[in-house]
């Protein structure tokens, strides 16, 4: 509470502030941060979350090289408090988190801002069109705006930045890189098994039996079909397993050799860390995480093996991603078994449909790639 009111460890020289509210934008911001500090390692860092999820990433991922605080409340006088203790020579705000008071300050003081990894939805520019005024001087305060897009840089234009300030350097999240980490594969009972497994990653309390059911409709129309079904949180394994027995599927565990058979129906995936080799088995992933409200999960790790994707409709996580991925037409959003049922079997039933859709998942990732190295030296000049 005292952080968010400004009340923060007074730096002892001059800092650069990041800012990211939660995890998507934290996530980019330890990117950046993590590259520039290769390049200039005494940078002074100082980063601001708004929620806990998003503290976690940056103090797990960067730990003590930089500082990190809860963001300041959007009064004048905390804004005021938190700028003097931190002393920044620069503001660099991930994506789009706009308060009206931190911008007019950090202008008053002659402190450049600058807008990473920004995105601006027709909905939500629509939304700032009906208090321009308040819009066009918030827009103005900035001194850089990195836009993942160019639709995104156009509105931001619209909206007041002077086209000038205005970059388009792409999506830093295509730049993150993924390593296999294991070189006996993930199941090799099923290493020599064709064009019939599907994975359901990262699932949360709520998805499972829906998606045990889309297997059971999938075994009907493909009875050799496979699933690997990995729980998002190691306390959940035993339950999954249970509803796997309840659904009257035969199953292995990955962490159990003992019941490694190749004629099971699905493979629970109850080990950590080893997710990457189960998207590779697989020839089709349904990303989870997205059939419940959490917001999903990353779409880029099966889109860069090159695997059809298939999500379900709650994807704000990743709204940018996935919409990229969809549009490249390399994934799809269902919300119910039959209808996931329905995608999986027909790219089971098409290899050349399915290699093509897989395609054109990886070229969306390999087109989107060089974000961060613009991003960076779009940076540099205000560090």
């Amino acid at each position: 509470m005292r952080e968010r009111f400004g009340f923060v460890a007074k730096q002892k020289s001059e800092s650069v502030w990041f800012h990211a509210v939660s995890m998507g934008e934290s996530i980019a911001a330890k990117t950046i941060i993590t590259e520039l500090l290769k390049q200039q390692p005494h940078l002074n860092i100082v980063v601001t979350t708004t929620t806990p999820t998003g503290a976690r990433q940056i103090i797990e991922g960067l730990g003590d090289k930089v500082t990190h605080h809860f963001s300041p409340c959007d009064l004048p006088g905390t804004i005021k408090r938190f700028v003097r203790r931190i002393k920044p020579k620069a503001l660099i705000i991930m994506e789009t988190e706009l308060w009206p008071n931190w911008l007019h300050h950090m202008r008053k003081e002659n402190i450049p801002v600058v807008l990473a990894n920004a995105r601006m939805s027709q909905k939500s520019a629509d939304k700032y069109l009906k208090i321009k005024s308040l819009s066009t001087s918030m827009m103005q305060s900035f001194s850089k705006v990195l836009a993942v897009g160019e639709h995104d840089c156009e509105r931001f234009i619209k909206l007041g930045v002077s086209p000038e300030n205005c970059q388009t350097t792409g999506n830093i999240k295509f730049d993150q890189e993924f390593q296999l980490n294991g070189a006996n594969g993930y199941f090799p009972p099923w290493s020599s098994h064709q064009d019939a497994v599907w994975l359901a990653a990262s699932t949360h309390k709520g998805e499972d039996q829906l998606l045990l059911e889309a297997h059971r409709f999938v075994i009907d129309a493909f009875p050799q079909a496979k699933l690997i079904i990995v729980p998002r949180h190691p306390e959940r394994f035993d339950d999954v397993a249970r509803m796997i027995e309840d659904n009257d599927f035969s199953y292995a565990r990955r962490s159990d050799a003992e019941s490694w058979e190749s004629s099971v129906d699905v493979l629970l995936g109850d080990t950590m860390g080893e997710l990457m080799l189960a998207y590779e088995l697989a020839d089709v992933a349904f990303v989870a995480g997205s059939l419940v409200p959490v917001g999903g999960h990353n779409m880029i790790e099966p889109a860069v093996l090159g695997k059809p994707i298939i999500s379900g409709p709650h994807v704000h996580n990743f709204q940018e991603i996935f919409r990229e991925l969809e549009e490249g037409g390399g994934a799809f959003k269902a919300g119910t078994a039959r209808q996931i049922s329905d995608i999986v079997i027909e790219l089971f039933k098409n290899e050349a449909y399915r290699e093509k859709v897989g395609n054109q998942a990886k070229a969306v990732v390999e087109k989107s790639r060089g974000a961060l190295k613009r991003t960076v030296k779009a940076l540099v000049p205000f560090l």
